[in-house]
């Protein structure tokens, strides 16, 4: 009697958990929705960066009227590509500048191909910086360029906030932790050991979720914390066009190419009024060929066959 008892206690904690999370989450939602809003007509300012992108935010709710304090969580990748006299070089210079900054470098790539002018240098990293220094770093790579402004062939910086993701597991985290307080209380005053079996298996199960959830937790808090810029650095000598006693082969090039389009320009325009133009001509000729061909074969096999027919005759009566 006392098992059941104990049992009908853990079902009616874990649904009263369940009604719990679900009566929750529409208000999560709703407040997700607002957020969304207000966040998508903010524009981040330079001293939001030097906070680590996280500001206090605060919103008027429609159905309390009262405020409540919102922390933005965003998570800002950048890609770079420069172009510079010694790539090698420039890769070391950016590997010392992530780790004097406190980040660290995610990784790196150094390779060459080879000219008649010899070899090139290529070089490729990804580093995690400080969210707040994000900028300041990105400028200070695009100095070590001979000229920024013609050197910087790309770049590129993208954020995603998952402020609304990191408010859902922060909920869920919270609503297994209570379900896993719970079934530690039942497992303790449980004496049958199908019981304590079967609470042990739920324990498992919600543990698990828990470390699921903290470690995606952890993950968006250093995403957030470190951005990403991925770097690419290109030999400037592989940008110069090639010349040979002021002959230069791009020029040619653009020349086969132009000839290239314009005769698969008129290709397509000799097709185009061939069938729009000739082809309501050539239907009806086609099927009067068609059929004078048949009519001619007809003719010729039968008179193919009276020969036939005749040789036969003849050879009969010899």
């Amino acid at each position: 009697m006392k098992t059941k008892r104990r049992l009908s206690l853990l079902f009616m904690i874990i649904l009263s958990l369940i009604v719990g999370a679900c009566a929750a989450q529409s208000p999560s939602e709703s407040a997700m929705d607002e957020e969304r809003d207000f966040l998508g007509n903010y524009e981040p300012e330079a001293p939001a960066m030097e906070q680590g992108f996280t500001e206090e935010q605060g919103f008027e709710n429609s159905s309390t009227g009262t405020a409540s304090a919102i922390e933005r969580m965003v998570v800002y990748n950048a890609r770079l590509e420069i172009a510079v006299e010694q790539p090698e070089e420039v890769m070391r210079e950016v590997i010392q500048m992530a780790e004097a900054a406190g980040g660290f470098v995610v990784s790196s790539n150094l390779h060459q191909t080879y000219t008649d002018s010899g070899p090139l240098p290529w070089a490729s990293l990804t580093i995690r910086v400080p969210a707040g220094d994000l900028d300041s770093i990105m400028d200070a790579i695009k100095a070590m360029t001979p000229n920024p402004k013609e050197d910087v062939i790309s770049e590129n910086v993208s954020g995603q906030d998952v402020t609304a993701e990191y408010t859902d597991l922060t909920s869920r985290l919270r609503n297994l932790e209570a379900a896993e307080e719970a079934l530690v209380e039942l497992m303790e005053d449980a004496r049958d050991p199908e019981d304590v079996l079967n609470i042990f298996d739920e324990l498992t199960y919600y543990r698990g979720e828990i470390e699921i959830v903290k470690g995606r937790m952890k993950y968006l808090e250093e995403s957030a914390d470190l951005s990403a810029i991925t770097i690419e650095i290109v030999p400037k000598q592989s940008l110069q066009p090639i010349e040979i006693g002021g002959w230069e082969p791009k020029g040619t090039a653009k020349q086969a190419v132009e000839a290239l389009i314009r005769t698969a320009q008129n290709i397509a325009d000799g097709a185009i009024w061939l069938g729009i133009y000739c082809l309501p001509f050539l239907i009806p000729l086609g099927i009067g060929a068609y059929f004078l061909i048949r009519l001619i074969i007809k003719r010729r096999d039968k008179k193919n066959a009276g020969k036939v027919d005749v040789i036969e005759t003849l050879e009969g009566e010899g």
